[in-house]
């Protein structure tokens, strides 16, 4: 168990005994999956030598048909391994088998026993290019150009080094050189200013008490303001304000002198280095030594996490650099009123905590308006029941002449009022006993006589030690956008409580520009476009080459929501892996949570190369559920998701179909396979479902024993081409051949696929297995094959299981204006 979770975890492996909701359409087992070239429904394993049997529930008493593809398996249907078992793979599959000690290997130079089964739809297979869960372990760093094979006198006995973090020690190393004293247009105060009332609001607000804070400035020389010491109450507090409110700016910029200061601070308190964290803030180039460059190493050894805040686009270029490598987080305060200083602070601080289901607050909203004189600004904001401790309502003005009037109106009806100058916080207890705030939705007004520009701030801490929060993270998949690449990032947020995901969240955010515009992101957790798995927690988005408007630094803001009594979460604890057969579905119970609300900022990332003109590199999504939705004897319906014109974003120029009998040549050489004419078939929009529908005649008895593969890619108007889809195989072993009388069909989804089927040769079968029964069936039989000759031809589809469905006879195509082949499948018409 611990292996197969580290393989998703480290190798990014998935898993091999079922495929995702997303490949899966809501009428299919994702457990098993159509095998033409078999003519039954196969189990999803990755080696076909794990031995067991179809089974209702893994009841000995219930077989599952297989073999009777003109239904739809129950969902009850489960593979179920027996006892009695020598396979030693796979760990991605089935990893409660006692054998089971191994991954599976490719179908190249390899025993029975490790060989991959590339024709399953598993996740690893659709998500990973067919490619065996060793092909991919060993790209992974962790084995590129090493010996991993280990000696037997290697001892393996793990050893868990358990560390217990206790309170957080920290040091603020503050620039304060002569470009700090520049003013921000947007807010019309100088850097200094912004980050002095950031640093007082981290102090009065975020920083829990019993933990420990010390201060360094920095400009030509570094100086120790504030030793570390303990924060127990409200005068310790108040003392480091007052410290930072005397800061001045003058002098250069020596960041290597400011961290290396506050490294000789932790040494001479009694918490030492080790995980002790420097918040760094600076907006210039150093130009004093020592450098970063010369003090990285000398953090590294002493065990420090440094955490930094790039002011501006001119802040020095490797302070992400030195975040990376000492295991910190890196954000940008560019200037702009919709993230603010605050923001990057205090995400710096929440997102460094290394107990984040205990104590952390969590920020609700993070708000900001500009009003005009005497107008009333009123908002909304939501506590859910998990917090309710600490409750704080920040607001910043950028008005000191004019003071601002807070009101706040709790979900009972009482309210609270303060009046607000430049900046304060109102300690929100709304409920019986003074000190936590009851649950439910609150509103917050504020006016003011004068114009001003608000920020407003909600933070909460967990109700207890023990609850069940949720939280948010959000990261990007790389920390550069290239217009030279192809590639684009996607933007990940999570969303759990406690160890499950939350479902049906509404997941927004906004994307700042250097100009002061912004971008309006929608995520998803669909399992489609630039989402992997449906339901998972885990909401993404791509960011377009489009959003950009230059080079340089670039933020955001993420707002996650929901509505009560509409999101669900998984109540397992963290559990992904079936431990016993059939058990997957213990782990997949929902139950309804109270409404809730959140805001995180990412990491800061750069654009690079930026060209207005850059021509277009971005391909279509690769298609990664093609499947089978329905058979016959001799067509099949194929279904898949429609990718876009770039990834997920439009609409396909067309699609490349190709056909072989080589799996392995379509996913090494696509361009090899058989190239189907596609030119009348016009794409459907991303995330539209699309069909197409193969067709076949009765080939010649030299043909019979033939299995194709299929496989397809989306090219846009540019000609970029997507990568390959998932390989799905198509044949039958006695009467279906693509190369003969084949049609392809763009196939309307609200229409039965239609083809005539020899019934007459069935019905000769069944009479003479009735005469060797008996004669009066005989009689029977004859009259049935009567009644069946004088009616149409007529094929059995796949439906619920329970009712079988009719198809009219090809003979009524002439009215659906659908593109198909005839005779040869290299020439195609509309009907």
């Amino acid at each position: 168990m611990f292996v197969h979770e580290w393989g998703h975890l480290r190798w990014g492996l998935f898993d091999e005994y079922k495929m995702s909701p997303r490949n899966a359409a809501s009428k299919f087992n994702p457990y098993f999956y159509l095998e033409m070239g078999t003519t039954q429904y196969e189990p999803i394993i990755c080696t076909k030598n794990i031995k067991g049997k179809a089974l209702m529930n893994c009841d000995a008493t219930k077989p599952c048909n297989l073999t009777n593809i003109g239904y739809a398996l129950p969902p009850e249907c489960r593979y179920c391994p027996v006892e009695d078992q020598t396979t030693p793979v796979s760990l991605m599959g089935h990893s409660y088998i006692s054998s089971v000690e191994n991954f599976c290997e490719n179908d190249n130079d390899t025993t029975m026993d490790y060989r991959h089964v590339t024709a399953s739809p598993s996740d690893q297979n659709t998500n990973c290019k067919q490619k065996s869960t060793w092909e991919v372990i060993r790209e992974h760093n962790d084995f590129q150009g090493r010996n991993y094979a280990a000696s037997e006198s290697i001892d393996t006995t793990p050893i868990f080094n358990i560390a217990y973090s206790g309170a957080k020690v920290r040091a603020f190393v503050l620039d304060v050189s002569g470009s700090m004293n520049e003013i921000i247009s947007s807010s019309g105060v100088s850097r200094i200013a912004e980050m002095k009332k950031a640093a007082q609001y981290i102090i009065d607000v975020l920083l829990q008490a019993s933990s420990y804070l010390g201060i360094v400035s920095f400009s030509s020389s570094a100086t120790t303001l504030a030793n570390l010491a303990e924060i127990r109450n409200d005068t310790d507090r108040q003392n480091l304000k007052n410290i930072v409110l005397s800061l001045t700016a003058v002098g250069g910029t020596g960041i290597g002198k400011g961290l290396l200061k506050a490294k000789e601070l932790f040494e001479a308190s009694k918490m030492g280095t080790y995980e002790s964290e420097i918040i760094l803030i600076t907006d210039g180039e150093e130009n004093i030594e020592p450098y970063i460059a010369n003090v990285t190493d000398v953090l590294i050894k002493a065990g420090i996490v440094v955490h930094t805040i790039s002011v501006t686009q001119n802040a020095q270029h490797n302070l992400k650099d030195l975040a990376q490598a000492t295991g910190g987080t890196y954000m940008a305060f560019l200037e702009n009123p919709s993230v603010t200083f605050i923001d990057v602070f205090s995400q710096v601080i929440i997102s460094g905590d290394a107990i984040p289901d205990t104590n952390t607050p969590g920020t609700i909203i993070s708000y900001s308006k500009s009003a005009a004189a005497n107008e009333n600004y009123t908002e909304i904001f939501v506590i859910d029941s998990g917090l309710g401790k600490d409750t704080m309502l920040t607001v910043t003005s950028t008005s000191s002449s004019s003071p601002v009037l807070v009101t706040v109106a709790c979900p009972d009806g009482n309210k609270t009022q303060s009046t607000v100058t430049s900046t304060g916080t109102l300690n929100i207890a709304c409920g019986s006993n003074g000190t936590s705030t009851m649950p439910g939705t609150y509103s917050y007004s504020l006016s003011s006589s004068g114009s001003t520009n608000y920020n407003v701030y909600v933070t909460s801490s967990p109700r207890s030690l023990n609850a069940d929060v949720v939280r948010v993270r959000c990261w990007l998949s790389d920390t550069e956008v290239d217009f030279t690449s192809s590639s684009t990032i996607r933007l990940y947020v999570d969303v759990e409580k406690g160890r499950s995901p939350v479902l049906n969240a509404i997941v927004t955010g906004m994307l700042i520009r250097g100009d002061g515009s912004s971008v309006n992101l929608t995520l998803h957790d669909t399992g489609r476009g630039a989402d992997l798995l449906e339901n998972d927690g885990l909401y993404t988005t791509y960011l377009y080459k489009n959003y950009f408007m230059g080079n340089g630094r670039y933020n955001m803001k993420i707002m996650v929501s929901s509505a009560e009594g509409t999101v669900t979460y998984s109540s397992a604890s963290g559990q992904r892996a079936p431990i016993l057969p059939g058990a997957e579905e213990q782990k997949s119970s929902k139950e309804s949570i109270q409404a809730f609300m959140r805001s995180i900022i990412p990491n800061e990332f750069t654009v690079q190369n930026y060209s207005s003109s850059a021509p277009d590199t971005s391909p279509p999504d690769a298609i990664t559920d093609l499947r089978i939705a329905n058979a016959t004897t001799t067509a099949v319906l194929l279904e898949f998701t429609a990718p876009g014109e770039d990834f997920d974003m439009g609409q396909a120029q067309y699609y490349e179909v190709r056909t072989s009998n080589s799996i392995n040549a379509l996913i090494n050489d696509f361009d090899s396979g058989t190239l189907l004419n596609t030119s009348n078939i016009i794409p459907k929009a991303s995330g539209e479902t699309e069909q197409l529908a193969f067709e076949g005649g009765n080939p010649g008895s030299s043909k019979d024993q033939a299995i194709w593969h299929v496989g397809i890619r989306a090219v846009d108007r540019n000609n970029n081409k997507a990568s390959v889809s998932n390989i799905i195989t198509l044949g039958r072993a006695v009467s279906f051949n693509i190369t003969d009388n084949f049609v392809i069909v763009n196939a309307d989804p609200n229409r039965q696929l239609e083809h005539e089927v020899d019934t007459l040769k069935t019905t000769i079968i069944i009479v003479v297995v009735v005469v060797v029964a008996a004669l009066i069936v005989f009689v029977i039989g004859g009259w049935f094959l009567y009644k069946k000759i004088t009616k149409p031809g007529q094929v059995d589809m796949i439906n619920n299981g329970t009712t079988k469905n009719s198809i009219t006879p090809s003979s009524n195509f002439n009215h659906t204006r659908t593109a198909w082949v005839t005779n040869s499948h290299f020439s195609m018409k509309v009907i």
